[in-house]
């Protein structure tokens, strides 16, 4: 893990008006990070859940930088999340100043009556492959469950992810679930992962606690190495989950096939289910005004390929290159007339892919690399 540069001193500030919105106040351009809507976010968990949840809003917000010192102008509960973050980098655990002028937190309460419907897990869900597949494996089992999407948890393509996860969430027949956040932070990049995917189950815990659920699921295959990111660390989640269940909170559970074998149940599940689950995923990293050209290539050099490919993905992305290996691999019905000439074209140029863009490495998994020199030795 490369060495990470400190910053001395950050002063955080949390709103008067709204209990989950803070402000990193910088020399430059204030950062902010908060819950917008629902407006009864935080009803009916404890007090401590709530503290927790303004620990997470925190560190997600200024972990880009790990300041030596933070300044609040609230009592900021569970450093110990913080200093388990902190220490997993090799960091010693910040010092927490107050500021003079501190605000006084009150618990959330539930100020209706209406009793909400019943569900036994949440799937957090992006709109992509894995959070589909999850649904649709769900739904396959008879588990009542409800899909909710955090919006603006990632900087670029969050009104395509939104509208993806409700696109899905009606296909399935599924209650739908929204957590709006207003993110101004700098955490982008790999870095986020410092604290994303904790962030973000906790916000689906915490949002789901109206409908009883008792589980709360996300992305699996977490790592054992300690180079791996805080949230993708599997110890790491020992550790949350532990914090979770002493402030009240349902556990956080990985599931997926692991990479591109989740191509192939979706594949199985969009005929045991006879919906067009393929079509559904939100799979592309390209903004949308790119799609046209790129796909273009695809649409010249693979025809069939490209005409039972959806229109919202470009071909040449890893998420987009991903689809179609597991799809070609595994037999998707879509491609049984494909030629041999198509997949050698894909296959070719998916390893001058990989050379002409070795920034991606770290984002290419060894699953993936034997899937594609399978493919190419079963020529």
């Amino acid at each position: 893990m490369s060495k990470i540069e400190q910053e001395n001193y950050v002063k955080v500030n949390l709103s008067p008006k709204n209990p989950f919105e803070m402000t990193f106040l910088t020399k430059d351009k204030n950062k902010s990070l908060s819950v917008e809507n629902p407006k009864n976010f935080g009803e009916k968990v404890s007090m401590e859940a709530q503290d927790l949840t303004r620990t997470l809003i925190l560190s997600h917000l200024i972990i880009r930088h790990f300041p030596k010192n933070i300044e609040t102008n609230f009592n900021l509960e569970h450093s110990i999340f913080l200093n388990s973050l902190y220490q997993h980098y090799g960091l010693n655990s910040p010092r927490i100043i107050k500021n003079p002028d501190q605000i006084k937190i009150k618990k959330i309460s539930d100020n209706t009556n209406q009793e909400k419907e019943k569900y036994l897990s949440a799937n957090a869900h992006s709109g992509g492959l894995d959070s589909l597949y999850r649904a649709a494996k769900f739904l396959s089992e008879n588990k009542k469950f409800i899909i909710t999407h955090v919006k603006n948890l990632n900087h670029k393509g969050g009104y395509r992810e939104a509208l993806a996860s409700k696109t899905q969430a009606i296909a399935l027949g599924s209650p739908y679930q929204e957590i709006l956040l207003r993110n101004g932070s700098d955490n982008t990049g790999f870095a986020t992962m410092r604290t994303r995917d904790m962030f973000l189950a906790l916000l689906v815990a915490v949002s789901g606690a109206q409908h009883g659920i008792k589980n709360v699921y996300i992305e699996g295959d977490m790592q054992n190495e300690k180079k791996s990111h805080f949230s993708e660390y599997s110890p790491a989640w020992d550790f949350f989950n532990n914090l979770l269940t002493t402030v009240g909170l349902p556990t956080i559970k990985g599931i997926d096939a692991h990479d591109i074998e989740t191509v192939a149940e979706l594949i199985k599940l969009e005929s045991n289910l006879n919906i067009n689950l393929l079509s559904l995923v939100q799979n592309c990293f390209s903004a949308s005004y790119q799609l046209p050209n790129i796909r273009k290539k695809w649409e010249t050099a693979t025809p069939q390929i490209a005409e039972n490919s959806p229109s919202n993905w470009c071909g040449s992305c890893l998420k987009c290159r991903r689809m179609t290996l597991g799809r070609i691999y595994y037999h998707d019905p879509k491609f049984q007339n494909l030629t041999q000439e198509e997949i050698n074209f894909f296959t070719n140029d998916t390893y001058k892919w990989l050379k002409n863009y070795s920034h991606n490495q770290d984002l290419i998994s060894d699953n993936f690399i034997r899937h594609l020199d399978n493919l190419k030795n079963q020529r």
